[in-house]
């Protein structure tokens, strides 16, 4: 059994403090007001992962790993439900199906974002400080929920046409997430879930794509020789990734069958590293109130610098120096609000 992640990297000059949930749920979403209340001493078996793999044994290099919050790749299936945890949670998730995007042709075809704005049982096991400590151990980070509540929790669902993957080859637009199986991995036919053991860089470069472009989906199929096809043992059990830096993919189903998994999404609370987020696609999502959330979480990240740079500043510094300090201190607001003018500028372009 692996021992807790030593991140060598980790300067912990500046450590967030976790982001505030929303008063208010965007317009287009509704919580349940009937659900069993999560309770971790009955819904939490949480185990330890017999594997680790490092960005590293990944093959990415010092640079790369320099710019991460962690030195973690991917885990091997570790427990992380109760039986009853498995229960309760695939009753919400079987209830919130109805509720699911479906687009043909998508990278993942049949989806539900938001699910933390849909279920309060769901947002609370995603906010669980036992997870949260369980995951930090594991990536040698402190982690809290993602900033952006849409991106704390997607459930993918399988596909009605089985000639499309469940989900196509990707990287995430977060920095971590956990994908837990939800379902009786022994009642199904194919839809494993694989991930690449090289870099986003190597994918980038076999398909001549610009490294971003690897996010929108790869149908094509990689080296079988460097992929890794996951055996989750049962339902209720995970695998841990920084999944920016992983690719992977839940593969096509062979025959129907009930495949349902979450993921939830996290952010490193040590913000000395850049932002993995990927601020510059997420306008075109779709969520309700998704530029809301990501404006708040500039806000977020901008705050703890600005922070930092008020205690840290010398007062010896010249204007330029001076002038440095501030733009990248708030270099992640500057982006989204980039963004946000694009988006708005594509808004009023596409009226009649």
């Amino acid at each position: 059994m692996p021992h807790p992640v030593t991140n060598s990297n980790s300067k912990m000059t500046m450590l967030a403090n976790p982001p505030i949930f929303p008063t208010h749920l965007p317009a287009g979403y509704e919580c349940f007001a009937d659900e069993t209340t999560y309770d971790p001493d009955q819904h939490l078996a949480l185990e330890w992962p017999e594997q680790i793999l490092t960005l590293a044994e990944f093959g990415y290099d010092k640079s790369a790993i320099d710019a991460c919050a962690s030195p973690v790749a991917v885990t091997s299936p570790f427990r992380m439900l109760s039986e009853e945890g498995v229960r309760v949670t695939h009753q919400v998730v079987s209830r919130l199906k109805a509720q699911r995007s479906e687009i043909a042709g998508d990278r993942v075809p049949s989806h539900l974002a938001g699910g933390v704005y849909r279920s309060k049982f769901l947002r609370d096991l995603c906010a669980c400080p036992e997870i949260l400590d369980h995951l930090s151990k594991i990536g040698g980070t402190p982690l809290a929920p993602h900033s952006m509540p849409s991106q704390q929790l997607y459930v993918n669902y399988a596909p009605q046409d089985l000639s499309q993957a469940v989900d196509a080859w990707h990287f995430d637009g977060i920095g971590f997430d956990y994908v837990l199986m939800m379902s009786d991995p022994g009642q199904l036919k194919g839809g494993a879930f694989e991930y690449f053991q090289g870099t986003k860089f190597e994918i980038a470069e076999t398909f001549n794509l610009a490294v971003h472009e690897v996010r929108y989906g790869i149908t094509s199929e990689l080296p079988q020789d460097r992929v890794i096809r996951t055996r989750f043992p049962a339902a209720g059990y995970a695998i841990f990734q920084q999944g920016n830096m992983v690719v992977h993919r839940a593969a096509k189903l062979l025959a129907p069958g009930d495949r349902i998994t979450m993921v939830p999404g996290f952010v490193s609370r040590n913000l000395s590293c850049p932002d993995p987020t990927a601020v510059h696609d997420m306008p075109c999502y779709g969520e309700p109130g998704i530029v809301a959330e990501l404006a708040r979480h500039s806000a977020w990240l901008a705050q703890t610098k600005l922070q930092h740079l008020l205690h840290s500043l010398p007062l010896s510094d010249d204007s330029g120096q001076l002038a440095a300090n501030l733009k990248n201190t708030i270099a992640d607001v500057i982006s989204v609000i980039r963004e946000l003018e694009k988006a708005q500028a594509s808004a009023q372009a596409d009226k009649p």
